[in-house]
């Protein structure tokens, strides 16, 4: 098994939305805010080969929004996706599968790319998979998350006929992959 750290860029975050109710003083001193209150944090992916088997877990935040957008998120960094794929050793056409954690917009916006007035997948030969309750929370969200569940990032995969859900229990598709299932912001 080859474990690669797969860096697609930082972006910016209100240091109060990602901390929740810990008080400032306290993730301060770890993750200092800028002036406007927001933290820098970095894009990472995990790519996982066994054999044949290139697996990618989250694909980054992509680059289909508007100049908007991600003016909101201050995009910096030299990395990107395919860069550092390119750096280990692998390109989006070899990927066999790819796991989401959550399908917030910085976990599978680059999964997704604008082709034409339509959308096609960024790693042609891949499954794509998912977790049913993943999926239904991200078509349905609750008002307090809504902004992080882009339609264009999700709806191409089931509309592309890429949507894979993982199976309940341990018949993991992906033998060698032992899941384990939690809620919230992983």
């Amino acid at each position: 098994m080859r474990l690669s750290v797969i860096h697609t860029g930082n972006f910016k975050l209100d240091g109060g939305a990602m901390f929740g109710v810990v008080p400032k003083v306290m993730w301060s001193r770890l993750i200092p805010a800028d002036e406007n209150n927001l933290c820098t944090w970095a894009l990472r992916c995990l790519l996982v080969e066994v054999g044949d088997t290139k697996l990618l877990i989250d694909a980054g935040i992509g680059n289909k929004q508007d100049e908007k957008f991600f003016s909101h998120y201050h995009l910096h960094g030299d990395q990107s996706l395919e860069d550092s794929l390119q750096k280990a050793g692998c390109t989006p056409e070899f990927i066999t599968d790819v796991l989401f954690t959550h399908l917030h917009f910085d976990h599978c916006g680059g999964a997704i790319r604008k082709d034409g007035e339509g959308f096609a997948p960024v790693f042609p030969n891949a499954k794509y998979w998912v977790d049913e309750k993943q999926w239904n929370w991200a078509i349905k969200p609750n008002a307090r998350e809504k902004a992080s569940f882009l339609k264009e990032n999700i709806l191409p995969f089931q509309d592309l006929g890429l949507l894979n859900f993982l199976p309940e229990g341990s018949d993991s598709p992906l033998l060698w992959l032992e899941l384990f299932r939690v809620f919230g912001h992983t």
